[in-house]
């Protein structure tokens, strides 16, 4: 039976690492998602001798066989790497179904495309595998 409560779409977007690639640049894969949980949610937190209002993020993406360690899918060829997806600290989610591409530069820079889905995008701060369960397995994305 699935969960209930994974009724969303996301857009992923993994960055290949610029020491991965020959032009030493970040190279961006959009793959839009669906089924997934989402949830942002506002909290209040200490910051030196202030409080400030944080948004936090939790995305759950199903078990897939489209997923890939970040190495493997790394080592793949680019036209195999669309095929795919991975998950890695750095990454962004937008929530729903971006058409945005994320270039090395102007206004499709991530963080223009961080800034213009703003509240409802986030950059990956961890990412947890949790396959390894006997139900409900899936991979947590957390900004």
């Amino acid at each position: 039976m699935a969960n209930p409560n994974y009724i969303h779409t996301i857009a992923l977007y993994n960055c290949l690492r610029a020491a991965e690639t020959p032009e030493k640049k970040d190279i961006w894969y959009r793959q839009v998602l669906s089924n997934c949980f989402y949830k942002a949610k506002v909290e209040t937190a200490q910051f030196g001798t202030g409080i400030k209002r944080v948004n936090i993020y939790t995305v759950r993406i199903p078990e897939s066989m489209r997923w890939l360690p970040y190495k493997e899918w790394a080592a793949l060829q680019d036209s195999e790497r669309e095929e795919f997806f991975t998950a890695n600290t750095g990454d962004i989610v937008v929530y729903g179904e971006s058409e945005e591409e994320i270039t090395s530069k102007g206004d499709g820079a991530a963080a223009r495309v961080l800034e213009r889905n703003a509240p409802s995008a986030f950059r990956v701060t961890a990412v947890t595998v949790n396959t390894g369960h006997s139900m409900d397995k899936h991979y947590r994305l957390e900004g």
